[in-house]
């Protein structure tokens, strides 16, 4: 289809721009004026004197490109459906400047918009780059990119007003990216199928870093890794992100050595309701270590499996060193699943602050603290073996509330 180069209409966005000024932070740099075309690329837009284009539309930019080559888009607004066949490198006029801050030009991006289906659409190959666009308001998701392709560089990116922000899996062996991009309410079609940021289905996330991204306003999930029951997620990273009224910072699900880590998460008390960090079961060795959630509606941190999805329980879970405020309901609470949960400090939960269902067995909570809990700041429901008549262990864990009496003590 054709390009115009002019700004978004009100209609064309359907509230998206407002969206992407809103979750931008106090101070941010002006913004950048559009980035020249790198020698030797392709480049698509209109000709002019800051477009020295060759091609009218990224599509048939795309058609003619050879394998690992560049194509530069320049700014303008690009209302078409890229299916991308071979591995290039796309890049808008914002390429290399990181999407989470400023960008709020809508006349200096390049924005992919309008599609009936997604924005971008990558196959079966390895290596794409996609860095520096505006991908909003696409009937489908800003990026498909499921057909179990690697390698791939999605970075620099705001993605407002989608179904997803994207849908992707990782073959791996070689490690894909997703960093530096702003996700901002792509919540276009109902749950299930859409309300993510970055949405893992139909395969796994093998070898698949999601760091250093800015998520706001989504119903599902910033990160939510369903994947594949099948094929589990192997090397899959969620670290260093910030999440802001998402209804849950990240779903794990069907991994194996995930890593779940120094991320941030706040929710105001109007904010769609949510677990902080779901567990939703079918992993092994997964660590959930060092994140900070605070406020907003429903549990912290929760692990699952057969009770109540029908999951296999989580093995050889880790959860360490997380800091967990002013959530609504429990602030930690092992559903199923074995495994560590240590060093973990928990404040002012409208239920619970740490605890264990009935159905947990062979988990130890260690070196926990739990404080000013409107229920019971330590509480285990399960009844075996372990500690106090419980199922589990517990050790050096500090609560003023307790149940069973004597789970965790003041000071000790």
């Amino acid at each position: 289809m054709g390009m115009r180069a002019e700004r978004f209409s009100r209609t064309v966005l359907a509230g998206a721009t407002v969206l992407v000024c809103a979750v931008t932070t106090a101070g941010v740099a002006a913004a950048a004026a559009p980035a020249p075309a790198p020698s030797g690329a392709a480049v698509v837009g209109t000709r002019s004197a800051r477009c020295p284009a060759t091609f009218p539309t990224i599509q048939a930019a795309v058609a003619a490109a050879a394998p690992r080559s560049t194509i530069f888009v320049c700014a303008g607004t690009y209302r078409e459906r890229v299916t991308i066949d071979r591995p290039v490198r796309l890049l808008g006029a914002q390429y290399g400047r990181d999407a989470r801050t400023g960008r709020t030009t809508v006349a200096d991006e390049s924005v992919v918009t309008g599609s009936a289906g997604a924005g971008f659409t990558v196959g079966a190959v390895d290596g794409v780059v996609i860095d520096g666009f505006t991908i909003a308001s696409n009937a489908g998701d800003g990026i498909d990119a499921f057909a179990r392709g690697s390698g791939f560089s999605f970075v620099d990116n705001v993605i407002t007003g989608n179904a997803n922000g994207m849908n992707v899996d990782a073959a791996g062996p070689a490690p894909s990216t997703i960093a530096r991009n702003r996700f901002v309410a792509n919540d276009a079609v109902p749950d299930p199928q859409g309300g993510a940021g970055v949405l893992i289905t139909s395969g796994p996330g093998n070898a698949l870093t999601i760091g250093d991204n800015l998520f706001s306003g989504h119903r599902s999930a910033a990160v939510n890794s369903i994947g594949d029951p099948t094929s589990r997620s192997r090397g899959l990273v969620v670290r260093d992100n910030r999440s802001v009224d998402d209804g849950n910072l990240a779903v794990i699900n069907n991994a194996d050595g995930a890593l779940v880590t120094r991320n941030i998460a706040t929710k105001a008390p109007s904010a769609v309701a949510g677990t902080g960090i779901f567990v939703v079961g079918n992993t092994d060795r997964l660590t959930v270590s060092r994140n900070v959630l605070t406020g907003g509606t429903g549990n912290g941190l929760s692990t699952n499996g057969a009770v109540p999805f029908g999951a296999a329980p989580s093995t050889n879970l880790v959860i360490d060193t997380n800091t967990i405020r002013g959530r609504t309901g429990t602030g930690i609470v092992v559903n199923e699943g074995s495994g560590v949960v240590t060093g973990n400090v928990v404040t002012a939960s409208g239920t619970n602050g740490i605890a264990a269902a009935a159905t947990a067995t062979g988990v130890t909570f260690t070196r926990n603290v739990a404080t000013g809990s409107v229920g019971t700041d330590c509480a285990d429901a399960s009844t075996g073996t372990g500690t106090l008549g419980t199922a589990n262990t517990w050790s050096r864990n500090v609560g003023r509330t307790a149940t069973p009496p004597g789970l965790c003590l003041p000071g000790r």
